[in-house]
């Protein structure tokens, strides 16, 4: 088996900003050890995470300007933390194993030995282990243009071959987010809200929508951003193919829906002109640590 980056996914960061590589195992091969209603359960950790940590980082301040034009390039780096309950599920054997049986076993970031089932004949089922992860880092480009009455829009993209086991890792996402306190003169803070959408592709068996509206509120002094805020998120992905065994061999299309839904934003901004460097936490379902480094004009 080759070392490759695996599902970490910090394979972002060494191309962004150098981090150290830590990651081995074709994930792939591990997916299609699983039919569909397995595979629900063991992928689901990395779908929540994936999509609570790319709806991170989408703003670093409350204000929006309401006129005159910038650009602003930024890198977001995002840990997001995994809990002890979203390593291992309730797995379930299939095809010609008898009688069935259900067991707790790991996710796809749980623990590397999996389980294994045995039948009164003597017969093994074995569940595929995970990473044993406990978190992952990213790093993504976010490019942000304005403003047109108070409007901001942000786009980012990645497309790039890990290897050849993985494939392509492919991200687009655009958005945007209007200034509110523009309407309310004498408002003593800044009000912004806005939608940012992701579109996600692992590899050739995974494939990711990611939506979030958000609004959020702060205050801007001269060298300090204060900023919170509140989000509504959505993420399910289609996780597509050929689940192999030594009876059968069948083609696979599952649905899976992030656990991820409301989110709670601090952050705290520093400004230098024309630079800026932020960070923020991000509560919800899954917790997300965002530090970015901005410069803009």
């Amino acid at each position: 088996m080759k070392n490759i980056a695996g599902f970490k996914l910090t394979i972002f960061l060494i191309i962004l900003s150098g981090f150290k590589l830590n990651l081995t195992a074709q994930m792939e091969d591990l997916i299609r050890r699983y039919a569909g209603e397995n595979a629900e359960g063991y992928v689901e950790p990395i779908i929540t995470g994936l999509g609570s940590t790319l709806n991170s980082g989408l703003y670093t301040s409350a204000k929006a300007p309401v006129s005159g034009f910038h650009i602003i390039l930024s890198v977001n780096g995002m840990l997001t933390i995994y809990s002890d309950g979203q390593k291992k599920f309730i797995g379930r054997t299939n095809g010609y194993f008898y009688p069935p049986q259900e067991v707790e076993t790991s996710t796809i970031i749980g623990n590397p030995q999996g389980a294994v089932v045995v039948s009164p004949s003597g017969t093994e089922f074995v569940f595929p282990g995970g990473y044993d992860l406990k978190s992952f880092l990213i790093g993504i480009p976010t490019l942000k243009i304005g403003s047109l009455y108070g409007t901001e829009m942000a786009i980012r993209y990645m497309n790039f071959k890990i290897s050849d086991d993985i494939g392509r890792l492919s991200l687009f996402g655009i958005g945007g987010r209007h200034s509110i306190s523009q309407y309310f003169s004498t408002s003593p803070v800044d009000i912004s809200g806005g939608v940012f959408y992701h579109r996600f592709k692992l590899g050739d068996i995974i494939k990711s929508n990611v939506w979030i509206v958000h609004l959020e509120t702060g205050k801007s002094f001269s060298f300090i951003d204060l900023y919170g805020g509140l989000g509504y998120e959505s993420n399910k992905a289609k996780v597509e193919y050929t689940y192999i065994s030594t009876t059968e061999t069948a083609d696979i299309s599952v649905d899976v829906t992030g656990k991820n839904s409301f989110r709670l934003t601090l952050g705290i901004g520093f400004k230098i002109f024309p630079y800026q460097f932020n960070i923020d936490y991000n509560i919800g379902y899954q917790n997300v640590i965002h530090a970015g480094f901005s410069v803009g004009f």
